[in-house]
């Protein structure tokens, strides 16, 4: 599969349009690791231990394995992608993770690749974040179906799943 191989994922930045998020899988980010962090976006609800009083902590759970919630839109571009755009202007880091940082974390990524990015500039939302972030980000067919939902698109053909 093409793109970046599996690796550690411990909070590595992606670039999604015009902004950068780290990426991480909460069973490998470290408390020590996570403090270099401002603003945490669990993406599971298997990682409260990592919430400290000094982040400020965006919930925005997604079924494991699962697909999108409805709201999926209006959380992206209500919470999410303000939170990055503070980051831009303040220097702040926000950090997205679930258990290993591949199935949530890549809908997450993506999802936000394809409202930030034009489909001309970026055709695929899924390939563009399993170059930048992992190979095995995107694990359903039911995860990128909400994301090319997005931009009003079926999923393509070609894609393969882990699950």
């Amino acid at each position: 599969m093409k793109g970046k191989q599996h690796q550690p994922h411990t909070g590595q930045s992606v670039r999604v349009g015009p902004y950068t998020i780290y990426a991480a899988g909460g069973s490998q980010l470290s408390e020590d690791r996570a403090d270099e962090f401002d603003i945490l976006i669990p993406l599971s609800d298997l990682f409260g231990h990592l919430e400290a009083e000094d982040h400020v902590v965006v919930e925005c759970h997604l079924p494991d394995f699962g697909g999108v919630p409805e709201d999926w839109r209006e959380i992206l571009e209500q919470r999410i992608i303000p939170l990055l755009e503070r980051c831009e202007q303040t220097g702040e880091k926000a950090v997205c993770y679930c258990h290993a940082g591949h199935g949530r974390t890549g809908t997450l990524l993506a999802s936000l690749i394809a409202l930030l990015e034009s489909e001309k500039e970026t055709p695929d939302p899924i390939v563009a974040v399993r170059e930048r972030h992992c190979s095995h980000a995107v694990e359903t067919r039911t995860q990128a179906e909400g994301i090319f939902a997005l931009r009003g698109q079926e999923v393509p053909e070609g894609h393969s799943f882990h699950y």
